[in-house]
């Protein structure tokens, strides 16, 4: 086999990269045409609701690929179908594929970034794989975003959309809402989540309308949740005539939103295509044992180990919010690390509100952009007059955590922050290294 096929780094804003795209997608012969596609695009809660409705599309039968970022542990994570990650040839075959493409007259001396070539190999993987839908998650935007180089969706789907990438995608929640929504193809359907902020509600429903797309509001569709363990609850909705309830296993409070979402879309889907189904039955075949890695994930038992891909200002108060509401009795140690362009201070300020919390700290695994660990002790020493430990590395935090804490029965290790603090850790647990370890 050839070399490794070789693309450049961060080209987000670096010219028309849609037209590029395009143009690349249109020499492979469109292979996002082959398929119906999901496009999820927000904030927050873009990987939970891409994972759900991936799971429901799963339970009635069809073939799914889904495309995710940013990839949790192995980078064959991103692109998936019914589950099961892209192999390494597979994704090796299509990244060459494209390298060959590249290397045209046509394409001569312009380079792809790393997310786009991951982006167009999952079309390409996709269409040989004869997959029926794609459920496309957005990486950093919307307009200028790889994802939105595809032809035609089906849906564009709206997460809660906040504060993040400020100074890329804009400085105001409306600035941030306009360049998001641009993914709204002409006359698909378009669902925007629940407690969306009116700034952003209104310049969706606006690009909606100038491309003549069927608005649909999850606000409508109720939601409360009832007979809560630590691995499940009960959920009850209802929108309009319809109502039902489902076992759901994922355990942020915030997943309720997002679950809020997934079935305003379902009610829509299967009067689209006219599908005789119970509801609830599917939802809890689909939903009540579903995991999505890195959000609210517990890894370990004894002792209590949860990571969470809290790395902005919203998702870091969904995480104490979730936090306070399943764990107040437990003592919570927190490591925790933060990129340097991110609105660290205001997420310090707020993870300091967890009732008995301490923290340990360290610096995620990203030299270029990872904030330092003695960085980060100065700021929450501003809030709370301690000096919490630090730590050179993710790894090092969590052995020096679980040494500490590993006798004390009414405490947990929770994980909180970047996914390059995250990717390490729940590696280090995950392929058994962990365990040896202890």
């Amino acid at each position: 086999m050839n070399k490794p096929a070789e693309f450049t780094g961060f080209l987000y804003d670096q010219g028309d990269r849609i037209a590029l795209l395009k143009a690349v997608l249109d020499e492979l012969s469109n292979p996002d045409t082959d398929f119906s596609i999901i496009h999820v695009c927000g904030t927050n809660g873009k990987g939970s609701t891409s994972a759900m409705i991936a799971s429901v599309l799963k339970q009635l039968h069809y073939r799914v690929g889904m495309f995710t970022s940013p990839f949790i542990g192995n980078v064959t994570n991103g692109i998936q179908i019914n589950g099961q990650n892209i192999s390494s040839s597979d994704r090796q075959a299509a990244l060459e594929t494209i390298e060959k493409i590249m290397q045209l007259d046509r394409f001569k001396g312009q380079k792809l970034s790393e997310f786009e070539a991951e982006f167009v190999a999952s079309m390409i993987y996709f269409s040989r794989q004869k997959v029926d839908y794609v459920v496309l998650e957005c990486g950093l935007g919307g307009e200028l975003d790889a994802t939105n180089a595809v032809s035609t969706t089906m849906y564009s789907i709206f997460t809660k959309i906040g504060l993040d990438h400020i100074g890329i995608l804009g400085d105001t929640i409306q600035e941030i809402a306009t360049t998001k929504s641009k993914i709204i193809q002409p006359n698909n359907v378009t669902i925007v989540a629940p407690n969306q902020r009116p700034a952003a509600f209104d310049v969706i429903s606006k690009e909606a309308q100038s491309k003549s797309a069927h608005l649909i509001s999850a606000q409508e569709t109720k939601v409360a949740e009832s007979d809560v363990t630590p691995q499940s609850q009960l959920i009850q909705f209802q929108r309009g005539k319809i109502s039902g309830k489902f076992q759901f296993s994922l355990q942020g409070t915030y997943q309720i939103e997002n679950v809020a979402t997934v079935i305003t879309w379902l009610l829509d889907f299967v009067q689209r295509r006219h599908i005789d189904v119970d509801i609830d039955r599917l939802l809890t075949d689909a939903l009540a044992n579903i995991n999505v890695p890195g959000r609210f994930e517990e890894l370990v038992q004894n002792p209590k180990i949860i990571v969470d891909g809290a790395h902005n200002l919203d998702a870091i108060s969904a995480f104490v919010d979730t936090v306070d509401a399943k764990f107040n009795q437990f003592h919570k140690v927190i490591i925790t690390g933060f990129l340097k362009d991110k609105d660290y201070t205001d997420c310090v300020e707020l993870l300091t509100q967890i009732h008995d919390v301490s923290f340990r700290l360290t610096s995620p695994d990203n030299p270029k952009r990872a904030l330092s660990a003695k960085s980060l002790q100065a700021t929450f020493k501003h809030f709370t007059q301690v000096d919490y430990p630090t730590f050179s590395d993710p790894i090092s935090a969590l052995k020096a955590t679980v040494q500490e804490v590993k006798h004390q029965k009414d405490t947990i290790i929770l994980v909180a922050g970047s996914f390059y603090l995250l990717n390490p850790i729940r590696t280090f647990i995950k392929d058994g290294s962990f365990q040896n370890d202890k």
